[in-house]
């Protein structure tokens, strides 16, 4: 009798050890044999399911999106800045579990390639680039095979084809979603903001900080120097200042 094997479900476990080695390890540990290793299993398992050229990546991000999605959407409670800090709480962690959700995410986005490019050093332009530089400050000139080398160059947010990176993707569709809820909060906390006086620029400014903030706390929190309760009463009572504007 044929052997069957339930390939959505050993999927799973793969999206989840890759999700403990980001944890526990970071991105650059994360390989075919770490996640073999995770679930006692051999690397011919992992193999034989996941194809050479997968992105590992992609399956702790995956699961980082599915444990979003679980319970975290209900209506805002209460009213004015109570209501908007209600709305805006669930992109603080707050659990043992949120706080190594939110730890994965940051390890995935800080090792994916930059979205807008990085400008290049100063020196490199002035000087040429670090290894001839080295290579005169060790020998007094640059050797014709240390100028044939060719260096790679820095990773890019898109593939030849346009294609933007999975990781690179997921934080800006999570941008767009914060920027929407932060939007509803300030409606819910100063629905008259944008007709008191305040310009357009200044609206931008309130929301650009609010967006800073949450990050910022955020990883506090997950770096243990703000509780999750601290975290909130500071959201919370930046809300009430903007309300009082």
């Amino acid at each position: 009798m044929p052997k069957f094997v339930d390939y959505p479900g050993r999927f799973a476990f793969f999206e989840e050890a890759s999700f403990v080695v980001v944890r526990d390890h970071g991105v650059s540990h994360l390989s075919r044999h770490r996640i073999a290793k995770v679930l006692g299993t051999s690397i011919s398992t992992v193999r034989r399911t996941l194809a050479g050229h997968a992105d590992l990546r992609a399956l702790a991000l995956r699961e980082v999106e599915l444990r979003r999605r679980s319970g975290r959407y209900g209506r805002p409670r209460g009213e004015g800045a109570e209501a908007a800090t209600d709305l805006l709480r669930r992109f603080l962690p707050d659990t043992t579990e949120r706080i190594a959700e939110e730890l994965v995410w940051w390890r995935l986005v800080l090792a994916a390639p930059p979205s807008v490019a990085v400008p290049r050093d100063l020196a490199d332009l002035e000087e040429g680039p670090l290894h001839h530089r080295f290579a005169v400050g060790s020998f007094g000139f640059v050797p014709l095979d240390i100028l044939a080398l060719k260096i790679e160059p820095p990773a890019r947010a898109e593939d030849d084809a346009g294609q933007l990176d999975r990781v690179v993707a997921a934080a800006l569709e999570r941008e767009e979603g914060m920027a929407s809820m932060v939007d509803a909060a300030l409606t819910l906390v100063a629905p008259d903001l944008d007709v008191a006086g305040v310009n357009a620029e200044s609206i931008e400014r309130v929301k650009a900080l609010l967006l800073a903030l949450l990050d910022g706390l955020g990883a506090r929190v997950c770096l243990g120097r703000t509780t999750p309760e601290e975290a909130v009463a500071v959201l919370h009572d930046h809300l009430v200042r903007i309300g009082s504007m």
